[in-house]
């Protein structure tokens, strides 16, 4: 774990409010004790996105030198991230073993959250005891943190499977198989925008996670949005031309492109977008894969859109 252990809620929002120039000092306090660490046998897992252009930079600042790094082609990635990650010339480009439309087809669709699908194909397909599947579905003595939403739980009963497993298969297992072919640990540009479930990972691990199965360091872990469009504009960074430009001044910062750059097609969390949602801006940009996205699979496309519209989300 971090040099300070599990952190409780208001440690962390202090963290996340400390100044700037402080939160700078120790995410390089974190990267140079995660190098030391590890004897220099590690990796930055680099996506191309924002966060993960930012981690690069800082990292190979405060180490002095060129860092290995890793970037998995799903084939689902915007063609800027496709090409800006290409521009770097010291890259390692892994494959995942099965495509997305396989992914699919063997697993189900990503929809909702992470730990929403992974309730979904349990309450589906696991082989659960009575206690743990009530608890899934009503709660339990302790409360009703872990249960299912009811608003959610119509997709029990959908005639399409769900999962969370698309992201397991397609960029954590070749990142596993690499770290296992080189014994190098990674530095991951998980920030705080990322989400709840991240967020209370974060909490429970602090910057650098050394006693887990899948040891990393994410040492922006506790910066928000605007610490990383900071920290883009006074350094002076080549960003992905899919952001657009950085605009604003300290504190009041945006960028005029995309703000997520995560799987095209992914359903997850296109709920809680304002429109134009990830989809409509798909149809727009790129009609060609909106439609391979939205046809049917007996078509040759990925089934979107009768997946979305059982789920009534506008696309």
């Amino acid at each position: 774990m971090d040099k300070d252990l599990k952190l409780q809620d208001w440690e962390f929002s202090q963290r996340k409010y400390l100044p700037y120039e402080i939160k700078l000092r120790l995410s390089a306090t974190r990267i140079r004790q995660w190098y030391e660490y590890y004897g220099g046998d590690v990796y930055i897992s680099f996506s191309g996105g924002l966060d993960s252009t930012v981690l690069v930079h800082m990292v190979e600042r405060v180490l002095d030198r060129s860092i290995p790094k890793v970037f998995v082609d799903t084939g689902l990635e915007f063609p800027q991230i496709r090409e800006f990650v290409r521009s770097f010339y010291d890259v390692e480009i892994l494959y995942p073993e099965m495509n997305f439309k396989d992914v699919l087809l063997t697993y189900g669709y990503p929809l909702i959250s992470k730990e929403v699908a992974a309730k979904i194909r349990k309450l589906r397909h696991g082989n659960l005891s009575e206690r743990y599947r009530n608890y899934l579905l009503h709660g339990d003595e302790r409360g009703k943190l872990g249960k299912l939403s009811e608003c959610w739980k119509f997709l029990i009963d959908a005639p399409f499977d769900i999962s969370e497993y698309c992201c397991i298969v397609m960029k954590e297992k070749p990142l596993t198989e690499y770290a296992k072919r080189t014994g190098r640990v990674p530095y991951i540009g998980i920030t705080q925008d990322e989400g709840f479930m991240r967020q209370r990972q974060y909490n429970r691990t602090g910057c650098n996670v050394y006693l887990a199965d899948k040891p990393k360091s994410q040492p922006l872990g506790f910066w928000p949005r605007q610490d990383i469009l900071r920290y883009a504009v006074e350094n002076n960074l080549r960003i992905c031309p899919v952001y657009g430009k950085i605009c604003g001044e300290k504190g009041a910062y945006y960028n005029t492109g995309e703000q997520r750059t995560g799987c095209m097609y992914c359903a997850m969390g296109c709920h809680l977008e304002e429109q134009p949602n990830r989809y409509q801006r798909l149809r727009e940009n790129y009609p060609k894969v909106y439609r391979f996205v939205m046809e049917p699979m007996s078509a040759g496309g990925l089934g979107f859109d009768y997946v979305l519209n059982y789920c009534n989300f506008i696309h």
